[in-house]
């Protein structure tokens, strides 16, 4: 599986020539040209790896890369950092918020290429798949499908997303303002009540395995495998 780099960078013709750098040496690309876009970006899957501006639009990259870190679904998501400034400060500020490295514009593509793949094998390579089949049920969270009895289940990239961050905190129950702050973001103009709205639809469309949504009352919602087990009869 080829690993899937976002490139988030207001300049246009920068992330044409890390695009172009990239595909040629083997990964797939995806581009963002403000931090609501990456946002937007990763509620449709998360990456493998982010090549991030210090300076994109609207929070900046090192605001960004705070955000990204703080939150349970995407704080194991490696970052590189670029800029065309070469200040200390700036290198001290994006590893100690969780930068995996620091690129100076310009640079030369075999290193940009070599510190991708050096960032990648430090975290095992393309995000590992995750499975889960139960009985007539299967998620492939790697291709973002749903399946019941060998049919496809469609569910819109944020319904998926609620259910993706539910199964990576399936040990706890995670709230609705974690679920709204990490599938939406904060800045989202949505309303808390769309948490609620997509749960709702994410049982229906889950039909007799709606079980593995589950309810915690007065605290919030959890990922139950064994809900897959104890279907509707």
């Amino acid at each position: 599986m080829k690993p899937r780099i976002l490139i988030v960078d207001d300049d246009t013709k920068i992330c044409s020539l890390l695009g172009d750098i990239l595909l040629e040496n083997g990964f797939k690309i995806e581009t963002a040209h403000t931090t609501e876009e990456a946002w937007e970006h990763i509620a449709g899957g998360l990456p493998d790896l982010i090549l991030l501006d210090v300076e994109v639009p609207m929070k900046g990259g090192l605001e960004f890369c705070r955000e990204m870190k703080n939150k349970d679904l995407t704080r194991d998501i490696p970052a590189i950092f670029l800029t065309v400034r070469d200040q200390e400060i700036d290198k001290v500020s994006a590893l100690n918020l969780g930068g995996d490295d620091f690129i100076t514009k310009p640079f030369r593509p075999k290193e940009l290429v070599a510190r991708v793949r050096v960032v990648l094998r430090r975290y095992g390579g393309p995000r590992n798949a995750h499975i889960v089949e139960k009985g007539r049920l299967l998620i492939d969270f790697s291709k973002r499908m749903v399946e019941i009895k060998g049919k496809d289940i469609h569910l819109t990239p944020k319904e998926f997303s609620v259910l993706e961050f539910l199964y990576k905190n399936r040990h706890r129950v995670v709230g609705d303002r974690m679920i709204f702050e990490t599938v939406w973001g904060s800045a989202s103009h949505s309303l808390m009540a769309t948490v609620y709205t997509h749960i709702d639809r994410l049982r229906k469309k889950l039909k007799e395995y709606n079980g593995i949504v589950k309810t915690v009352a007065g605290v919030g919602y959890r990922f139950d495998e064994r809900g897959a087990d104890q279907r509707r009869r």
